[in-house]
């Protein structure tokens, strides 16, 4: 009886580390995808319409008003990208004179590395 629960215990605890490691890949996904595309517009319009308590007439309005600003928002999200990646050339450049040769080279594998797409939410063995 004691080897049964001593089973049943140790699949709990371990159903637990998985879901907490799992959702916390999912938290990150979820955070990565929001600063680089912002909310998604349906979220917004549930969000809003539930808040505000918004008439159907209104919902139409803001999903159009949405659509409309898009181009806009992303005009902005891509000029705070290109500032950004030229404050890291900056940093990269002012820095390059400490650095002795193995650092340098180090420093380029780690741009590179930082460079790749992130990786998909997920256990390794499901991509």
């Amino acid at each position: 009886m004691i080897r049964h629960w001593r089973g049943l215990l140790i699949a709990v605890l371990v159903g637990l580390v998985s879901g907490v490691w799992l959702g916390a890949r999912l938290e990150r996904a979820a955070a990565h995808r929001m600063r680089r595309q912002g909310p998604r517009p349906e979220r917004v319009v549930k969000m809003l319409r539930r808040e505000l308590d918004l008439r159907p007439d209104q919902v139409q309005a803001l999903r159009a008003l949405l659509a409309a600003k898009k181009g806009a928002f992303q005009a902005i999200r891509r000029d705070e990208e290109s500032r950004m990646a030229a404050l890291r050339a900056e940093i990269d450049r002012d820095l390059a004179p400490f650095l002795d040769d193995a650092q340098k080279k180090k420093m380029e594998e780690l741009r590179a590395r930082w460079q790749k797409p992130p990786m998909e939410p997920g256990p390794p063995d499901a991509r």
